[in-house]
């Protein structure tokens, strides 16, 4: 049971992480300057999370099935996004757009995820 509760809570990690977007496209400094602060250690925090979620999930049900793909190919997908922004340096002007299609990809493979895990 503690498996759902950390998914759920990736979850919400995930939309707060994702919502910097709307913070950073609205003229609104306060909720831009605040997201940009949380935003490292939460993405720290959803990939503790998130790992741990996976670990549990994978010991419940060692079964090769599509929601465990679907969760190891999301769980990839948020290292990858740490990976762009602590190889920002090598990058340089093309980190960002990177991290964000990334960021993209991850809201697909997440909803993904979701629908077949409750089916």
């Amino acid at each position: 049971m503690i498996h759902h509760w950390l998914g759920w809570i990736s979850l919400v990690v995930c939309t707060i992480l994702l919502a910097k977007y709307i913070g950073r496209i609205s003229n609104n400094k306060k909720i831009n300057q605040l997201l940009r602060k949380i935003h490292k250690p939460l993405g720290i925090a959803v990939m503790g999370i998130a790992t741990i979620h996976g670990v549990i999930s994978f010991i419940k049900s060692p079964t090769v099935n599509i929601q465990n793909i679907t969760g190891l190919i999301l769980l990839v997908f948020i290292f990858l996004l740490a990976r762009t922004f602590y190889a920002k340096t090598r990058l340089k002007a093309k980190w960002f757009q990177v991290h964000r299609n990334l960021a993209i990809l991850l809201c697909v493979i997440m909803v993904i995820h979701i629908i077949v895990s409750f089916s």
